[in-house]
């Protein structure tokens, strides 16, 4: 609400947008939270050629791993080979007859290396962890396979063209080092291997007649498109919903016989066509519409492209493949943009409701970015009803204009709005552009609501219905961030002048197409001045907030905290150093106690110390530790918290009881100060309290970045008195229960962390992290593609040094010299006699 008690209704959330056309000329930009023009290319049509296309499809497709060495079939030799990590290639499949035909292969997020033979799948496993590297996948009746997509959730996709059916692989051969033999009293269960090697053809999922499918592919989230074909017609792609249906399709414009399909995002998909082309068509689905054309920005491909198919990878972008190796898909930084799109704000978003029959809507202010060339046209409708935006007749819809090029207009009572030098009305807002303001340009344009051609041009009514046209030139785009429209109208005339100067017209003559009346004219060139004078007021009126710390502009931040004597870290991020100027009283009230060092801790980690991630104990309560600790392993030399502890296993309640072990009573008895107690024992006990006496221990998640470490020690060095010692160590999250059991705080429980890479400098033997490589196509990367690796290891050396004896004379040889390598020991000595010269 403003100075004159206007309030305002905004517009500028994806969901309130109700963008038309199929395809559509706008999008939402999520990034940029902004309306704009689609980035597409319209009337583009790529010239394919049908017998091309099919040749193309013959070609079997090469596949990458996650090192970049690429496998590809060797046509002479009838065999799969690799290379990329080194020179030359490296056989690493051949068929058992030179008849047997390799339609794709693909390397599976799995490790495994699936290859299409003849129609059946065989499983080639880059790890050796079968007792058959190649295991043949059982098939189906009136099931060819031919085409395969890798899934990250392991398996594969695979489509049969000739029968147009799809279906999906799952399942692994048991792992040799778990296949033994047991003795027959050893129950085990009926099947060892619960989860073999499985083709499952998934029967809902069916195409029209008409339609031929001809490429598969699965993106990072495992979704699964498919690409079809009809004689003379636009290419389709559907999606394979969470049913294992098939969607409704999305007519690809401009291609009609693309030969091969890869994701290039998790929205969009690139094709190859058979025709001149130096590009590759990208399609952004959305399978709300029923068409898509190309995307804006240009694939193009290199010269030396070889016209296959795409290769399949493990990650974005698609390769392509040329005559020695493979290229990424990249664009090139040239958009296109649609040259206009519309969207209204029904009838997914209910048109703005005033609740007030008698609103008369006021201004309307955009946030917008306008570049030159581009324009923006707003057309306003009112009604007392909740009516849907399509049953308002043209007449009832008034236009209203933004950007340069309007400013010379045929029609001169259309209103164009004005570029304000303020980044919004809102009182000391920075607005919602992600740039700069640019005059005429980018920043806030505003406009008086107005009837155009009518005798009243006041808009009136309960209901604010919006259609929106944004324009452009093909290669910018006007960009709408936030849509804000105030009402009802507080006017200057009706408030301030006599009864002389009011408007005297009304229904229905005010609606009648003519000149405006004199006070009509009136109202809206005062107008010009209450906008003026109502920013004013509003930013004198929100004066106050250029002195709040959430409200007040960065870069005063500073002074702001000056008035109060308070330093903040030009470090810390904007929001924390809010946080701490607001709670600037507090932190001096409490500055060197226990309570003020969890204050500054909360702000300075945005909620830590609530959420359980760290917790604060003073020490001199770690002399009942080793009796409230709950399922801690108190014999841990490396803790330094428990080093030497006692273990137990007890269950606790308050600061002291505990029920246990009677053996440790004796022990933990020492730790209560009301027992009885001899002049030795009472020393030992004052020599424990006094060395934990003026000590806090901060323990902090394990999983806390380091450079959050680094800022807790400095907080603790801010808010602790100079007589007191602090530490700040890092425990897991079962310690950090038993810990916080003595201070009465929630615990933070993790969520269990998922396998993860083990990184030097960073992991923890036993910790979650893993020491192994992804599968490689190239058996060269030794123990990466085949296999877990293994060190060769020096053979014992045996060694005893020469005696010599007597006849009838006792000998004592020694073998103490004797040595085994890499961290093995010597367990047994055999000894052997061997005659002379052996």
């Amino acid at each position: 609400m403003d100075a004159n008690g206007q309030k305002f209704w905004s517009v500028s959330e994806p969901s309130q947008w109700n963008i038309i056309g199929d395809p559509a000329g706008l999008e939402y930009h999520t990034s940029r939270r902004a309306l704009r023009l689609a980035n597409q290319r319209r009337e583009l049509q790529f010239v394919d050629n049908r017998e091309l296309a099919e040749e193309r499809l013959l070609i079997t497709p090469q596949t990458l791993d996650s090192y970049g060495n690429r496998a590809y079939l060797n046509t002479e030799t009838s065999s799969i080979v690799s290379t990329g990590s080194f020179e030359g290639e490296m056989e690493i499949f051949t068929v058992d007859s030179a008849d047997m035909k390799i339609s794709d292969m693909v390397m599976g997020f799995d490790g495994v290396l699936y290859i299409v033979l003849d129609g059946e799948i065989v499983m080639h496993d880059r790890r050796e962890r079968w007792k058959k590297q190649n295991v043949q996948v059982p098939g189906e009746n009136n099931f060819i396979a031919w085409r395969l997509a890798a899934d990250p959730q392991g398996g594969v996709w695979v489509l049969d063209r000739e029968n147009k059916k799809l279906g999906k692989v799952n399942g692994m051969p048991l792992h040799k080092l778990s296949q033994r033999k047991f003795t027959p009293d050893v129950g085990r269960p009926c099947k060892e291997n619960a989860n073999p090697p499985k083709l499952t053809v998934l029967k809902k999922i069916v195409w029209p007649e008409n339609e031929n499918p001809v490429a598969i592919a699965c993106n990072s989230d495992s979704e699964v498109a498919v690409l079809t074909w009809i004689e003379d017609e636009n290419a389709r792609v559907y999606r394979i919903t969470d049913e294992y249906e098939t969607s409704s399709s999305i007519e690809l414009n401009g291609v009609f016989y693309p030969y091969s399909m890869q994701w290039v995002t998790e929205d969009c998909i690139a094709l190859l066509v058979a025709g001149p082309t130096k590009e590759s068509p990208v399609y952004c689905l959305d399978f709300n519409q029923q068409s898509a054309w190309p995307v804006g920005d240009l694939y193009a491909l290199k010269k030396d492209f070889n016209n296959g198919p795409f290769l399949h990878a493990l990650d974005y972008p698609p390769h392509y493949p040329t005559s020695t190796e493979s290229r990424a898909l990249h664009h090139l930084s040239f958009p296109f943009y649609a040259k206009m799109g519309e969207a209204k704000n029904d009838p997914v978003m209910a048109p703005l409701d005033s609740g007030d029959a008698q609103m008369v809507w006021h201004r309307i202010y955009l946030e917008a970015v306008i570049p030159k060339g581009c324009g923006i046209k707003i057309w306003l409708a009112a009604t007392d009803g909740e009516k849907d935006a399509t049953a308002i007749m043209p007449e009832f819809w008034y236009e209203h204009r933004f950007g340069k090029i309007y400013e010379q207009t045929v029609r001169e009572d259309i209103p164009v709005a004005v570029w304000e030098s303020i980044p919004s009305e809102l009182p000391h807002h920075a607005g919602f552009l992600p740039c700069k303001q640019e005059v005429d340009i980018a920043g806030l344009f505003s406009v008086l609501i107005q009837r155009s051609s009518r005798k009243v041009r006041s808009l009136k009514g309960r209901y604010l219905h919006l259609h929106v046209q944004l324009t452009g030139n093909g290669r910018a785009t006007p960009e709408i961030f936030s849509l804000r429209a105030y009402g009802s109208r507080f006017s200057y005339v009706n408030e301030y002048l006599p009864e002389l100067y009011k408007e005297s017209v009304y229904l229905p003559e005010a609606d009648e197409l003519g000149e405006s009346t004199a006070a009509d004219f009136t109202g809206r060139f005062v107008s010009n001045f209450e906008g003026l004078l109502t920013n004013i007021e509003d930013r004198i009126g929100g004066s106050y907030l250029l002195t709040s710390p959430q409200t007040i502009p960065a870069e005063s931040l500073p002074w702001l905290a000056g008035w109060l004597g308070y330093e903040i870290d030009d470090s810390l991020e904007e929001s924390v150093q809010r946080n701490f100027i607001q709670s600037a009283a507090d932190l001096y009230r409490w500055h060197g106690t226990l309570r003020g060092l969890k204050l500054g801790l909360e702000i300075a980690t945005q909620g830590a110390v609530s959420g359980g991630e760290i917790v604060v104990l003073e020490d001199f309560r770690l002399r009942r530790t080793f009796a409230t600790i709950i399922g801690a392993d108190l014999d841990d030399k490396d803790d330094p918290l428990t080093a030497g502890g006692a273990t137990n296993g007890n269950s606790f309640i308050g600061d002291s009881l505990f029920i246990g072990d009677e053996n440790k009573k004796e022990f933990l008895a020492l730790f209560n100060a009301d027992l009885p107690v001899e002049g030795a024992e009472q020393s030992a006990i004052d020599t424990l309290f006094d060395s934990l006496a003026h000590r806090v221990t901060i323990l902090v998640h394990e999983e806390v970045e380091a450079q959050d470490m680094n800022l807790i020690s400095h907080i603790a060095r801010k808010e602790i008195p100079a007589h007191v010692e602090y530490r700040v160590l890092s425990a897991s999250s079962q310690f950090l229960v038993g810990m916080a059991s003595l201070v009465g705080v929630d615990t933070y429980l993790a969520n269990r962390k998922p396998k993860s890479t083990a990184r030097i400098g960073e992991s923890y033997l036993g910790k979650n992290d893993f020491i192994q490589g992804p599968a490689a196509l190239d058996p060269r990367l030794e123990g990466v593609g085949s296999g877990v690796p293994v060190m060769k290891m020096k053979n014992p050396v045996a060694f005893a040094d020469d005696e010599t004896a007597e006849f009838a004379e006792d000998i004592t040889l020694d073998a103490a010299k004797s040595r085994a390598f890499g961290g093995r020991k010597l367990t047994k000595y055999n000894w052997n006699y061997k005659g002379k010269g052996e």
